[in-house]
């Protein structure tokens, strides 16, 4: 393409952007879902409901995050000179992923602290009693503990059918972050004076994240469940067309079993039957022959 000339600057009205500078997206509207699998084995008790005024933990946290982050991204570049004289190449060689930092508003029953406590403490538990002498850390397994979480961003004039100030509605925004594992949760300072609304933060690790532009609000996704496993009425009438598992390796080893374990019978039938050896048997089970001396 070549240098803007003249006639490619904008010189009209207004009027003619207004509907494009007119829409800028705001930081308010968002919304993070802490979609949790794995609570059972590293929280354990959920907090009662009673705790979380009729709704669960995780929306609790939804409602309580007052502060989110739409994450950046960048490349460590590798340089290679000599491919063309004089001239030095910069290509990507890693991606990095920078932290995702998330900050909530800490409720009175503190059930957001008991939260993200009880997660770090399962990460690295202290083993041999916390009030021995000889007590010592230890570190559960990953795929125990790393969770996923998701961050929607959305406009004013999603959820509204009609808008003033446009003919359509905006779409959402989705960032899913892979493999989360709380990493840094920040102190909090408490004092005699004016109060004010105690905040936690909390840094997140994470080892990828995806985003899905502008999709269709067609299906609802059941949130917090492992994945593969459908207990929402909302999308079971459609599982069974629209989602078709295939073949797990569990499943493909178990067949080879016992595909296995089918020949070995016939094989040691044989050799009942007829005396022969093993390495005879096998041929003429695979429908070979052997020969015979009279």
């Amino acid at each position: 393409m070549s240098i803007p000339t003249r006639g490619l600057i904008f010189k009209d009205s207004v009027d003619k952007v207004r509907d494009t500078v007119a829409r800028p997206s705001l930081d308010t509207f968002y919304e993070v879902e802490f979609s949790f699998g794995k609570y059972q084995t590293w929280l354990g008790r959920e907090p009662g409901l009673r705790r979380t005024q009729g709704n669960s933990f995780r929306k609790k946290m939804s409602l309580l995050c007052t502060q989110a982050e739409i994450p950046g991204t960048s490349f460590i570049e590798s340089s290679v000179t000599g491919n063309y004289q004089g001239i030095t190449e910069l290509f990507p060689n890693l991606r990095n992923f920078p932290p995702l930092n998330l900050t909530f508003y800490v409720d009175a029953d503190h059930v957001i602290l008991e939260v993200l406590e009880t997660w770090m403490t399962y990460i690295n538990p202290i083993a041999n009693g916390v009030d021995s002498p000889r007590a010592y850390a230890v570190f559960n397994y990953p795929e125990d503990y790393k969770e996923t979480i998701h961050l929607t961003k959305f406009e004013r004039d999603t959820f509204i059918k009609e808008s003033r100030a446009a003919s359509y509605q905006s779409d959402m925004t989705s960032y899913e972050f892979v493999n989360v594992w709380p990493t840094n949760l920040t102190s909090m300072r408490v004092a005699y004076g004016d109060s004010n609304v105690l905040r936690c933060t909390i840094q997140f690790a994470y080892d990828r994240f995806h985003t899905t532009f502008s999709y269709p609000d067609v299906r609802r996704q059941a949130i917090g469940e492992p994945a593969g496993i459908i207990n929402s009425k909302d999308i079971k009438a459609s599982a069974s067309t629209e989602f078709k598992p295939k073949n797990t390796y569990e499943d493909n080893r178990r067949k080879l079993n016992e595909s296995r374990n089918k020949r070995r019978a016939e094989v040691n039938a044989l050799m009942d039957d007829t005396g022969l050896n093993r390495r005879d048997a096998q041929r003429i089970s695979a429908g070979g022959s052997v020969e015979t001396s009279y």
